[in-house]
């Protein structure tokens, strides 16, 4: 499952100008835009936070 989230964060990463693209279209209005990056942003490192805690909680 790690390994599924780096490779989808290389790939959000490499192709960061389409997908910025693809959110300014769907998201116009800048502070929107931003709350929903700050979403996702926020969703993925509370899955790492929960992964992180469930490796040490052994």
């Amino acid at each position: 499952m790690s390994h599924l989230l780096i490779i989808l964060a290389v790939a959000a990463f490499l192709f960061r100008k389409p997908l910025g693209r693809l959110i300014a279209r769907q998201f116009p209005d800048r502070a929107k835009r931003q709350r929903v990056l700050g979403t996702i942003i926020a969703g993925f490192l509370l899955v790492v936070a929960i992964r992180l805690l469930a490796l040490f909680w052994k």
